[in-house]
């Protein structure tokens, strides 16, 4: 009786059958980062649970342990964006209080162009053309936030150097200010890519220089108008 060898067994590619160790595995904070990229870049409607279980390292079944649906996963990424920017710009705003006004505009401009460059699909996903309501609720509130920030800012200005006090042309002017800077960013970024710090240098320059020669009756008729505007009026 002839003794067949045994067959040897089959090749085993490397990593088959092993499991990821928990320190080998993405944090929460990691997939919520590496979704943020996703849907900035592709935004809302294009990004799918693979491309973001992709980029993340990780599985569509995690995801959605994790996080639940795409929706879901979406209101934290826009929620982590806005939250980002209000820091930022709090934290650059706080730290130029007692500075002259053009370094407090340039303060709170540069913010702004730094977040769109440093984080670009953050920027995009709250700022870009391709975003859902939810973003839409998040970019409201963050640069509401700015706004009412801005005004407290203009306010102590004038007050410090001895102006009538602004009250509702103070709170145009902030509008005004962040308005600038957002759009100002969005064509640095997208439109006509330009070097951050020299377009929020000529944003902050722009500001300043609109700030400083505001004809002072006119923002006076700007406060008697707000002043008389119907308390149920929008």
């Amino acid at each position: 009786m002839v003794d067949v060898p045994a067959s040897p067994p089959p090749a085993v590619p490397p990593g088959a059958g092993r499991r990821r160790t928990p320190a080998s595995r993405p944090t929460d904070d990691e997939l919520i980062e590496a979704a943020c990229t996703v849907f900035g870049e592709a935004g809302y409607h294009d990004a799918t649970m693979d491309a973001l279980a992709a980029r993340a390292g990780s599985s569509k079944p995690t995801l959605y342990a994790h996080f639940g649906n795409k929706e879901d996963l979406y209101r934290l990424c826009a929620d982590r964006a806005a939250d980002t920017l209000a820091r930022e710009l709090i934290e650059s705003q706080s730290a130029a209080t007692r500075l002259p006004l053009d370094e407090q505009v340039r303060a709170g401009m540069l913010a702004f162009f730094g977040y769109a460059t440093g984080r670009t699909a953050m920027f995009r996903l709250l700022f870009g053309d391709d975003t859902s309501g939810y973003a839409t609720a998040a970019r409201q509130r963050v640069t509401s936030a700015a706004v009412k920030e801005t005004t407290l800012r203009i306010r102590e200005y004038t007050e410090s150097h001895n102006l009538p006090p602004w009250r509702t042309s103070a709170e145009l002017c902030a509008s005004l200010i962040v308005g600038l800077a957002v759009e100002g960013a969005r064509y640095a970024l997208v439109t006509q890519p330009l070097d951050a710090g020299v377009a929020g240098d000529f944003a902050t320059h722009f500001a300043t220089v609109a700030l400083r020669n505001i004809d002072p009756d006119l923002a006076a008729r700007v406060d008697e108008l707000g002043e008389n505007r119907p308390p149920d009026a929008p």
